[in-house]
């Protein structure tokens, strides 16, 4: 039963942070395609 709990934890934990990750990396290139825009 432990080991059970464990493997939904740990699926519930990777799923949280492939989320996060994807955010972040559609921010990075958000942040990415405005950069070049700005005339600096």
């Amino acid at each position: 039963m432990k080991n059970v709990l464990a493997v939904i934890g740990l699926a519930v934990v990777l799923k949280k942070g492939y989320e996060l990750y994807c955010e972040y990396s559609e921010m990075k290139r958000e942040l990415e395609t405005r950069k070049p825009a700005t005339p600096s």
